[in-house]
């Protein structure tokens, strides 16, 4: 599952039970290493890798991304060198869904691939608020940013208290936030994979309508669930997120 700079696996305890590969696609600012706790709950089912985007991490020397479909393409490229015969599940977070979704776009045999899109509107209804990409270099902007960033919680709102990690940690956040607000799907765009949409139910970012429009973006039917808590219920519901996805892996990908 290691393909150069683009895809780590995740320490595994043992031989997996199945065939299935999963990939996990991080949120704006986060890492892959974020995603271990609940790929570690699925290591008995599955091999397990984080998809690692520039400008963060072990990659942090690299300039940042700008584009959701580039980054998509060569993030596919790299699946596309260790993707086994077995299924593959993708699962994105927020921005990884969108990036996910795009991958999964440009991969062969679609009908062996599961796409989770968790946390993230049909991205054909994408909308983000202005007030997270706004950069006029004052103390002003960097405090409401990082207001909007608290507001949503989940574990990176840590990284704000240290005003090392914060200087480090805004401008790639902020860079993630304009990549994703510019990004549109291509005119009538959709995969022939099952997709199963995760939204948490105070999620300010996403509302069922929107996300119930993800059945535009695929050819087979679309399943949602609605978990307790906001934007970042992954890190919050973890024992339930990997429940589904635990399902998932036990039936085949066309189920």
């Amino acid at each position: 599952m290691d393909a150069g700079p683009w895809i780590r696996r995740y320490p595994l305890p043992g031989p997996p039970a199945t065939s299935w590969q999963v990939l996990f696609f991080p949120h704006s600012g986060g890492s892959a290493d974020s995603y271990e706790p609940l790929a570690a709950r699925l290591a008995d089912l599955a091999s397990t890798a984080g998809v690692r985007y520039l400008g963060r991490a072990e990659r942090g020397r690299e300039p940042l991304f700008t584009d959701v479909h580039d980054l998509a393409h060569r993030a596919a490229e790299a699946i596309a060198a260790v993707r086994g015969d077995g299924p593959l599940l993708l699962f994105g977070h927020s921005l990884g869904a969108a990036v996910a979704y795009e991958a999964a776009r440009r991969l062969p045999d679609q009908r062996r691939i599961v796409l989770v899109a968790s946390g993230h509107p049909a991205p054909s209804r994408l909308e983000l608020p202005d007030l997270a990409l706004r950069d006029d270099g004052t103390h002003d902007e960097d405090e409401r940013l990082t207001a909007f960033i608290r507001s949503l919680g989940g574990s990176d709102t840590v990284l704000l208290d240290h005003p090392l990690l914060r200087r480090m940690f805004l401008p790639v956040l902020r860079g993630d936030l304009r990549a994703h607000s510019r990004y549109r799907p291509g005119a009538g765009s959709a995969v022939d994979c099952r997709v199963v949409a995760l939204m948490g139910e105070a999620d300010p970012l996403t509302d069922l309508a929107r996300v119930r429009a993800w059945q535009r973006h695929t050819r087979s039917p679309l399943r949602v669930h609605t978990l307790p808590g906001g934007h970042f219920f992954t890190h919050t519901h973890t024992a339930e997120v990997a429940e589904i996805l635990r399902r998932l892996l036990t039936t085949g990908p066309e189920t």
